[in-house]
């Protein structure tokens, strides 16, 4: 296993890419249960989630070996950091995406300067594509959670979070393949650090019980594009066991319910996978953690026509 990323690591990589990443604000609101919140809102982080932060501090350690190109797989929201990073540092990119992506998603990146390939299944299908062309290719392939560099970008808004709101004792994240748990894991200072996950895809929590990554059978989520990695990385893996509080699971009917919440009460736009912590808060799983609690929102890659509203 590659040497696993460290809190220091989380700091060199803020200071790398802060010439290039938007610093997205904070707000304080009262969240479901009359709670303190506060929310970071990376849905306004360039490329509409916080997978830019990864993706850049990647293709910076590249640095010249990147100069050929890159390439990934991406249910959309890694995929378009990556193809930004490349535009901003310009990098040929290439991202395999699963023909289950969006739509909205997969217009985003069909309109950025990356080679988008689509590929029938989902996110397994895509990633195994894209290694087989890097591999045959002689491309640098920039997984989209398992490394060590993209782990310590993903930190970086945990980082600007509790300098913008120190008082935050509980910080709660969305999971997918676990690279912004691990990343917030790392960069919390002390601070409870838990995930919420899908039950339709519950990849690291399955993982922590079994005391292993597991692939799941089967992947049914209304976030699955944003958390429907199937299998927790073995960094992200080592990372979260170590760190992580624990793993929260909510329905899908709570992301959606949570996308409402945003938008009636803050007007703010997500994804379904970026209702997460809020559908967590709502149902009481965090009824028992210090407060405030901070609430990454990772994304807003969605059609806002079709938002649940």
């Amino acid at each position: 296993m590659t040497d696993l990323p460290t809190s220091e690591d989380v700091r060199a990589a803020a200071a790398r890419i802060a010439p290039w990443i938007r610093r997205t604000p904070t707000i304080a609101v009262t969240g479901p249960g009359a709670r303190p919140v506060v929310l970071k809102l990376d849905t306004l982080q360039r490329s509409g989630s916080f997978k830019l932060r990864g993706a850049l501090n990647k293709l910076m350690r590249l640095g010249r070996d990147a100069r050929d190109g890159v390439i990934t797989a991406s249910g959309g929201n890694h995929g378009l950091g990556v193809a930004w990073a490349g535009f901003l540092l310009g990098v040929p990119v290439q991202v395999c995406v699963p023909a289950t992506t969006p739509a909205a998603k997969r217009e985003a990146l069909e309109a950025t300067a990356a080679e988008v390939q689509i590929v029938e299944g989902g996110y397994p299908e895509a990633d195994r594509t894209a290694r087989n062309r890097a591999q045959r290719e002689g491309l640098h392939y920039v997984h989209a959670y398992d490394d060590a560099d993209v782990i310590a970008g993903q930190g970086t808004a945990i980082l600007e979070l509790i300098e913008d709101a120190p008082e935050v004792r509980t910080i709660v994240v969305a999971v997918g393949g676990g690279g912004l748990a691990a990343g917030a894991t790392l960069a919390a200072e002390g601070r409870r650090v838990i995930g919420v996950e899908p039950y339709g895809a519950a990849t690291m929590y399955d993982a922590l019980r079994a005391g292993q990554p597991v692939r799941l059978a089967a992947i049914e989520s209304v976030a699955a594009d944003s958390l429907g990695a199937g299998q927790a990385g073995a960094l992200t893996f080592a990372v979260c066991r170590a760190g992580l509080d624990r793993v929260e699971l909510v329905e899908d009917a709570a992301l959606l319910e949570a996308q409402r919440w945003l938008w009636h009460h803050a007007r703010l736009v997500v994804e379904p996978g970026a209702g997460a912590g809020i559908a967590a808060l709502a149902a009481g799983l965090l009824d028992g953690d210090p407060g405030p609690i901070g609430v990454i929102l990772c994304g807003a890659n969605t059609d806002p026509r079709k938002l649940p509203l």
